[in-house]
C-alpha cells in the first residue's frame, strides 16, 4: 500500500486533510485501543503522516514512488531500510499532536469531532479530553468596530497566521481565516474567543486567540453604555421661545425633536428607548445636550428693549 492508500486519501490532498486523517486512523489504531492486535498498522499510519504532512518529503515521495522508504537513524528520516518507525517513535508523534501518548485512559467529552466515532458508541462522535500539563497564553487582537456595525450587527473576517507543527519536528506557517458574527449592541472591551486556535507546540495546549472590540468615535453620538449622547445646538431665541427640530437615528429614521420650555444651556433631553441595543432585548435611551448658542453682537437700540421683555418674567 502506499502512503496515501494508508492514511485514505488522494494526491491532490490538503495538509489539514492528512492531519485529520492521520488524527481519526491514529486514534483507531492505537495501542492502547488494540492491546491483542499487532502495532504494525499504528505505525505504518505515523510513516505516512510523517512523510506526506512534510512538503519536501511528500515531493520526494510523489517522485520516486515506492522506492522511497522510511527508515530513522538518530532521529532522522531516509530513503531505505523498513517502512515505518519503531513504536516509541509513533507514540512520541502521537503525543506531539494530541498531547498525551495514551488518551484512552482520560474521560470523553461528547461532541463533534474528526476522530471517527467509536465501536458501540451509538453513531456518536467522541472527544479526548487531553491531559496535557500547560497551555500557552493567551494572544489579544485588536478589533475596530464601528458604531453603525455595533448597532446593527455585523459579521467580520480577519486572517491570522498560525504556526502548525509537522511530525518531524519542523513547523510551517498557515494563514487561518477567522469569521466574527459581532452581535447587536456588543461594547467596547468585549471580548470573542476562539478556543486553542493559537501556534501549536511540543507538549501544551495552543494558545487562545481573543478579540478585543475597539470601538471607534462616531462623528455625531457618543455612546454611554446602553445609551447614545447627542449635542443639539440651538439658538437663545430657541432656546427662550421654544423649537422643533428633526435628529437621524443610526438606523437612519429622522426623530422629531419638540420642546416648549426653556431650556438651559448643558440642559438634557432624554428620548427614551432610542439609544443602543440591549443584549437581552430593549434598547437604551437617546440623550440630547442642548448648547444655547448666543448672539455675538446686540445692537444698542435692541438692548433696551430685550432687557424689558427679560424683566417681566421670573
Amino acid at each position: 500500500m502506499t502512503y496515501y492508500e494508508i492514511l485514505q486519501l488522494q494526491p491532490t490532498t490538503t495538509p489539514q486533510e492528512i492531519l485529520s486523517s492521520y488524527r481519526r486512523l491514529a486514534l483507531k489504531t492505537h495501542p492502547s485501543r488494540n492491546k491483542d492486535s499487532p502495532t504494525l498498522p499504528f505505525q505504518n499510519i505515523t510513516a505516512a503522516y510523517q512523510i506526506l504532512s512534510n512538503p519536501e518529503l511528500k515531493a520526494r515521495f510523489d517522485r520516486f514512488g515506492e522506492i522511497f522508504k522510511f527508515q530513522e537513524n538518530d532521529g532522522k528520516l531516509s530513503t531505505s531500510g523498513e517502512n515505518f518507525p519503531p513504536l516509541s517513535t509513533s507514540l512520541t508523534i502521537f503525543e506531539q499532536i494530541f498531547g498525551s501518548s495514551d488518551p484512552f485512559s482520560c474521560d470523553y467529552d461528547v461532541g463533534i469531532s474528526d476522530f471517527g466515532a467509536f465501536p458501540g458508541a451509538d453513531e456518536r462522535n467522541w472527544r479526548p479530553r487531553v491531559k496535557r500539563s500547560e497551555k500557552d497564553g493567551d494572544i489579544f487582537v485588536d478589533l475596530k468596530l464601528n458604531l453603525e456595525e455595533l448597532y446593527f450587527g455585523c459579521v467580520k473576517k480577519r486572517k491570522i497566521l498560525k504556526r502548525i507543527l509537522n511530525a518531524d519536528s519542523t513547523f510551517y506557517e498557515k494563514p487561518e481565516i477567522v469569521e466574527i458574527q459581532v452581535q447587536k449592541g456588543w461594547k467596547q472591551n468585549t471580548e470573542i474567543r476562539f478556543r486553542e486556535l493559537g501556534n501549536e507546540a511540543f507538549g501544551i495546549v495552543p494558545s487562545d486567540v481573543i478579540f478585543i472590540i475597539q470601538e471607534e468615535q462616531h462623528e455625531i453620538f457618543k455612546r454611554n453604555g446602553d445609551d447614545l449622547m447627542i449635542q443639539l445646538k440651538i439658538s437663545l431665541a430657541e432656546a427662550l421661545c421654544g423649537f422643533s427640530s428633526e435628529i437621524k437615528t443610526l438606523d437612519g429614521r429622522a426623530l422629531h425633536v419638540e420642546c416648549n420650555e426653556v431650556i438651559q444651556s448643558g440642559g438634557i433631553k432624554v428620548v427614551h428607548g432610542e439609544g443602543m441595543p440591549k443584549i437581552n432585548g430593549g434598547f437604551g435611551d437617546l440623550k440630547i445636550e442642548f448648547i444655547v448658542e448666543f448672539p455675538k453682537h446686540i445692537p444698542e437700540e435692541m438692548k433696551g428693549v430685550i432687557k424689558g421683555v427679560l424683566e417681566q418674567v421670573e
